[in-house]
């Protein structure tokens, strides 16, 4: 690593990394590829309590680098959001960027992001432009597929690729750290519109995201967790006017499945067992698989599993904070 120059970073870029210490020379390789002065910013990687080999690769990547790279372990995964927040924290820079261990940053990426934050004091974050890899053509997408298309201003701020204020980070407490897993960056950023700071795009800030199988188990989980945004909603109104299909359902599908729910207690329960099997009809047609698809029946089960789990956790979440959403 090369020797600290005498000026503090304009901007310090920080990782939260899990378990994927394969993807950090490619991480690294793009931030040395940044058209920002490579002496105006530092890195900050923090391993998330992986507890394999993430720390050697950090420590061989940074001996390597010409960059300002630093690592911090923690023994313990603390979430996404005490990760992010130890990272900014022990760096003093004025401007605070974020993505993932994932993510490929373009080379402008650096460059457009601060600059929207220089432009204009008011503005405490910067969402930038994540898209798919360039050969994404050629993947063999399936309904499980995870992946990142965030083309314009995004209600739910994904934390792989945003830009702040350190001092707006420092009004509002940095990321939510009472939600585990799942909506913290939701969280701080309303948290910061709440406060009074403005929000910008920056069109030119690219990063690509990787794609990803992950099952639909994995997904049943994450539409639970998604029950989170209730949370979030409850506490800044204006999400479910933004973010939410309706004020009322976050999702097209959820009001639906919510429908054949409705149907499917009446099949068992009441005499208009007819009717009410017909509630269930406008949620199977829409999640009917394609015609063509094999093992339909099965695609069919886990879809419906995936629609269970989002309306288990909305359902719950709405309980405890008191509104109704679907």
């Amino acid at each position: 690593m090369s020797e600290t120059p005498p000026h503090a970073p304009d901007v310090v870029v920080c990782v939260s990394t899990y378990r994927r210490p394969q993807l950090l020379p490619r991480l690294v390789a793009a931030l040395e590829k940044q058209t920002y002065p490579a002496d105006r910013f530092e890195i900050v990687v923090v391993d998330n309590g992986s507890g394999d080999t993430t720390p050697s690769v950090l420590r061989s990547l940074a001996d390597a680098s010409p960059l300002r790279l630093r690592s911090l372990v923690l023994e313990q995964n603390r979430g996404p959001a005490g990760a992010r927040n130890r990272a900014w924290r022990t760096s003093r820079a004025p401007l605070v960027a974020f993505t993932d261990d994932d993510c490929e940053p373009e080379p402008e990426w650096l460059e457009s992001g601060v600059a929207l934050l220089g432009w204009d004091k008011s503005i405490g974050v910067v969402q930038g432009r994540t898209l798919v890899p360039v050969d994404a053509g050629s993947y063999p997408w399936t309904d499980w597929t995870v992946f990142r298309d965030i083309r314009w201003p995004s209600p739910w701020f994904e934390g792989c690729n945003l830009f702040f204020r350190r001092e707006a980070l420092e009004a509002v407490g940095g990321f939510d750290e009472d939600i585990g897993w799942y909506g913290e960056e939701t969280s701080l950023g309303w948290a910061l519109l709440a406060a009074g700071w403005e929000r910008a795009f920056a069109d030119d800030a690219v990063v690509r995201h990787d794609l990803s199988e992950r099952g639909w188990r994995y997904h049943m989980r994450q539409r639970y967790l998604e029950g989170n945004m209730v949370r979030i909603a409850a506490r800044y109104p204006a999400l479910r006017q933004e973010g939410f299909w309706r004020p009322w359902a976050m999702h097209r599908r959820d009001a639906l499945f919510a429908l054949a729910v409705l149907g499917a207690v009446g099949v068992v329960a009441g005499p208009w067992r007819k009717v009410a099997l017909a509630l269930a009809v406008p949620y199977l047609w829409e999640q009917r698989p394609p015609a063509r698809r094999h093992r339909k029946a099965a695609l069919l089960a886990e879809r419906v599993a995936v629609d269970a789990g989002a309306f288990a956790g909305t359902v719950a979440e709405s309980v405890r904070a008191r509104i109704f959403v679907l």
